[in-house]
């Protein structure tokens, strides 16, 4: 028979155990993402947004805030700027700066790249200076960070379940692991575009609520799912788009090509000049196609689904689609779900032989 406070000792065990796995779990739900990188900023300017107080610590002193911002008059802005291999703020300077709510837990603030852009973020910011610029790095919860990239990849008055469909692939393509050094994830192509969090009320929070912790696998591992705008009409695999590593490993997903009849019905076509100087990508490889855009600017091939033809000073190119075509088609998903489909069926149709499963 077992004793009293052998059951005893059992129950708090289990508590204990239960109280490790949520902390774990809501660790692991944070996720790093580095913004605004693509300005290497030297100076950036932090302010509050909805009246919400912010705590400003240096890393030499974590204990207590070096500097408040509550909307009193010296206490609404502060102007980071680079010095060396230190961050100043007035006649402060320090290696790394925090900036969190009062209770070191995450808070909504403002950042403005002075003459570029301004933008506002929910979570705990780190600023440190990196090769001669200031880096932001933003500590998030995850579906705030599903949240602010589905804001980003699609409008808010898209339908509702190709907003899930669009949360379930964001989530997936962050939980299957960091991208990144120094950080889990960037806000540019590289990763995944991130903007400002939607409102709470917003259509966008509701289909990350209605999917929280959807995740999309293959052969019971974590698929980092790709997507694009508009694949012109059939999807490609990795091998079409030049981007398998010609690897024998089965449990990497291949991406099958699939129609899409949204893309078919609603036909896309933009044309571009090259110059003769320029080295012409060849059509389909999406490799030859980031490498060009990295020098001429992303709208010189908007897509890597073209054709060329030859005239007296170079090339002309007529293209059908918008991105690598690898994936989800985002106007696709958007055409399925205005005909009635749920967002089940959006990526079945779009990563054949996947999984759903809860994080």
């Amino acid at each position: 028979m077992t004793s009293v406070w052998h059951k005893q000792f059992k129950r708090s065990a289990i508590v204990i155990a239960a109280a490790l796995l949520l902390t774990r779990t809501c660790a692991a739900q944070e996720i790093r993402i580095g913004v605004l990188g693509l300005f290497h900023p030297t100076e950036i300017v932090l302010m509050q947004h909805d009246k919400e107080v912010l705590s400003v610590h240096s890393k030499q002193d974590e204990a207590t805030p070096s500097m408040v911002l509550n909307g009193e008059p010296g206490h609404r802005r502060i102007a980071f700027r680079l010095q060396g291999n230190l961050v100043s703020a007035g006649e402060n300077a320090s290696t790394q700066w925090i900036v969190t709510a009062r209770d070191g837990g995450p808070v909504q603030f403002e950042i403005e790249v002075p003459g570029k852009l301004q933008r506002h973020y929910r979570g705990k910011l780190i600023l440190l200076p990196h090769r001669n610029q200031i880096d932001l790095l933003i500590a998030m919860d995850r579906e705030t960070v599903v949240a602010s990239i589905v804001a980003a990849e699609m409008e808010e008055n898209a339908p509702l379940e190709a907003l899930k469909a669009q949360a379930v692939v964001t989530r997936s393509f962050l939980a299957a692991g960091p991208h990144h050094l120094d950080f889990d994830f960037c806000d540019t192509t590289h990763c995944q575009f991130l903007k400002s969090p939607p409102p709470a009320v917003s259509q966008i929070w509701g289909a990350v609520e209605a999917t929280r912790g959807m995740v999309l696998s293959f052969h019971g591992h974590l698929l980092a799912a790709l997507y694009s705008s508009r694949c012109g009409g059939k999807t490609r695999s990795l091998h079409d788009a030049g981007l398998d590593k010609g690897d024998e490993n089965d449990d990497a997903y291949p991406y099958y090509s699939v129609q899409c009849a949204w893309c078919h019905r609603n036909p896309l076509v933009w044309r571009r000049h090259l110059n003769q100087n320029q080295h012409l990508p060849q059509p389909g490889d999406e490799r030859q196609r980031i490498v060009g855009v990295r020098q001429w600017g992303w709208s010189a091939l908007p897509g890597n689904d073209y054709t060329v033809a030859a005239d007296g000073s170079g090339w002309m190119i007529e293209g059908h689609n918008l991105g690598h075509g690898v994936g989800m088609c985002q106007h696709g998903a958007m055409g399925m779900a205005a005909s009635g489909a749920e967002f089940r069926k959006i990526l079945a149709h779009y990563y054949p032989n996947t999984s759903l499963q809860q994080l």
